[in-house]
């Protein structure tokens, strides 16, 4: 964890913030918001998927990571998306299975291997089992962010 903390989270910033962003930035973006008790800014780069003018971010490991929390409720956040700064409302999704079962559909296609990771089945026509989805709901948290304009 200090690696990351230390090390390999600032170098991605860097990147993410930089005129070299293209070769990270179609998966990763950087997340900005406030923390609830402390009211300091943290910016963290996390993989994301697109559907429109929505992210959604599947924290992996979300039990051992604190940063989500802190967007239960509602929470105005500042993504780096592309190289450029757009705000945004962020969401938790805990226990609204069939949404959290649409953003998964939507990450699993971005991300193949954590579809494998959550148990995500494709079907023969290449479409993910909606049992799985569900089932994958129950064990992840979603973000969702509703993009600014």
């Amino acid at each position: 964890m200090w690696f990351m903390n230390n090390v390999a989270n600032p170098m991605v910033r860097f990147i993410l913030r930089s005129p070299f962003h293209k070769m990270m930035s179609a998966s990763l973006l950087l997340i900005s918001y406030r923390g609830r008790k402390s009211g300091k800014t943290f910016t963290l780069p996390v993989n994301y998927a697109q559907a429109g003018r929505t992210i959604y971010i599947v924290p992996a490991m979300h039990e051992q990571k604190t940063w989500w929390r802190n967007l239960r409720g509602g929470a105005p956040v500042t993504l780096t998306l592309g190289g450029k700064a757009v705000g945004g409302q962020a969401l938790v999704w805990e226990d609204v299975p069939d949404a959290m079962a649409a953003a998964l559909e939507h990450y699993a296609r971005r991300y193949p291997p954590a579809a494998k990771m959550y148990g995500i089945r494709a079907g023969a026509d290449g479409t993910y089992k909606r049992e799985d989805l569900l089932k994958a709901a129950r064990s992840v948290v979603v973000v969702k962010v509703d993009v600014d304009g």
